[in-house]
């Protein structure tokens, strides 16, 4: 793709008081004395970046140093639990007073935030020339997932990664992957043996939906209707889903109803099962050799369908509020720290985890010889029919809530399958 480069002369920047929360405060000033004209209005500037823990956000506090250095412009992030983020979030920025500008956020959570406008809308300054660096290259940042992103036309946040479901398995105990459900109920049965069991499943509160939706699509069922406003849990296919998912857990360890993904994950890389459909965010807990003790024989494949294989995914981005007093500033951040080269040091970082947004990067020679799983997304992301989004509506998350708990008691056994789904349709009919 064709790079303009713009040469632009250096402007020599006296030390600049930091703002916080509208107040000055005396800091020090980059280590470089010149910058680039488009950092110049808003060097000084101070801002509050909130996301969950974990390696990523120390990427984010390393992009944000050398930011700083360059740009004058510091961005202080705070690491919170993911249990605890979403509803931080919510208190702070839904408050005309909040102190967070910047918030990393799942796309389903933007039907909720955009009720309340509580975003800015990123076009604004992706359009503007003044503060776009072509280098960026917007072109290069999948469509459908800026769409993901996107409401009524407003790009409320930047995506960074993806995150689907796919099948981890054992190719010194599967020679081929399964194609089908019955294949893939046949070989949990067969590997469920001497203490190893045919699958890791994670069907705890916050992963079982995912799970449950997984199969439901590869069964040719819908979990809404097209305009969004009847949930569809009462048709066969949704019936039989739920049965399918009740019989993969019986190849399951027992704790799989309290396991969520990095626990269904630490238990696959320690050899006690042979397949598990999870994230590719957990790869990383697989295939390093100091996590992990089957590392060395990981197959990848798509998770296999009854109709077709589906995949549920989602992305994580990076949005700015609208309690944010300098957004120009919150923007270039984010542009300079998810361009191409520096998401790429992302990916290397995390051994392919954090699966990029970008062609560039998906379809990277370099990159698909290291990470196999990558042709495995690319099937997922590029197949018409094989990827699914979380619905558009603002109670999406009390959606999932409810979905949950039902999936959960139907898999235990407290009720039949039948009857789980129909609790969990009356209720989320109420809320639609």
């Amino acid at each position: 793709m064709k790079r303009v480069v713009f040469i632009a002369l250096s402007v020599l920047i006296a030390l600049s008081p930091v703002f916080a929360g509208g107040a000055k405060e005396n800091a020090a000033a980059p280590a470089s004395a010149t910058v680039d004209p488009k950092y110049a209005p808003y060097q000084g500037v101070t801002l509050t970046f909130i996301r969950h823990s974990g390696y990523e956000a120390d990427w984010m506090a390393e992009m944000a140093k050398a930011f700083y250095e360059e740009s004058g412009i510091k961005v202080n992030i705070e690491q919170v639990a993911y249990s605890e983020m979403k509803n931080k979030i919510v208190i702070d920025i839904s408050s005309e007073n909040g102190s967070y500008d910047i918030i990393a956020t799942t796309e389903y959570w933007l039907p909720e935030f955009n009720e309340g406008g509580w975003l800015a809308d990123i076009n604004t300054y992706l359009n503007d020339p003044a503060l776009y660096d072509p280098a960026f290259e917007i072109e290069d940042v999948s469509a459908s997932l800026l769409e993901a992103n996107s409401i009524d036309g407003k790009l409320l946040a930047m995506p960074w990664k993806f995150n689907s479901q796919f099948l981890y398995y054992r190719t010194d105990l599967i020679k081929t992957a399964p194609k089908n459900w019955s294949e893939m109920l046949e070989l949990a049965r067969a590997n469920t043996e001497d203490g190893r069991y045919g699958l890791s499943l994670a069907l705890g509160k916050t992963c079982v939906m995912d799970v449950y939706l997984n199969c439901l699509y590869q069964n040719g069922g819908a979990f809404l209707s097209a305009d969004g406003k009847t949930c569809l849990l009462d048709s066969k296919e949704a019936l039989g889903a739920l049965e399918y998912l009740i019989q993969l857990s019986q190849y399951s360890s027992a704790g799989s109803i309290n396991n969520h993904w990095d626990e269904a994950a630490a238990n696959f890389a320690q050899g006690n099962a042979a397949m598990m459909p999870a994230v590719n965010s957990q790869l990383n807990n697989v295939i390093n050799p100091e996590k992990s003790a089957i590392s060395d024989s990981v197959g990848f494949a798509e998770w296999p369908g009854n109709v077709h294989a589906a995949a549920v995914s989602s992305t994580w981005g990076v949005a700015i509020t609208r309690n944010c007093k300098h957004p120009e500033a919150a923007y270039l951040f984010i542009q300079y720290m998810l361009n191409a080269k520096r998401t790429e040091s992302l990916v290397e970082g995390t051994m392919g985890a954090a699966v990029p947004v970008r062609e560039s990067l998906l379809t990277s020679t370099s990159l698909n010889e290291k990470y196999p799983h990558f042709k495995t997304m690319n099937a997922i992301s590029n197949q018409p029919g094989h990827t699914y989004v979380y619905p558009k509506t603002h109670q999406t998350t009390a959606i999932m809530d409810v979905l949950a708990s039902y999936v959960q008691e139907a898999v235990i056994g407290t009720l039949e399958p039948s009857e789980a789904l129909a609790k969990a349709k009356a209720e989320i009919d109420k809320m639609l």
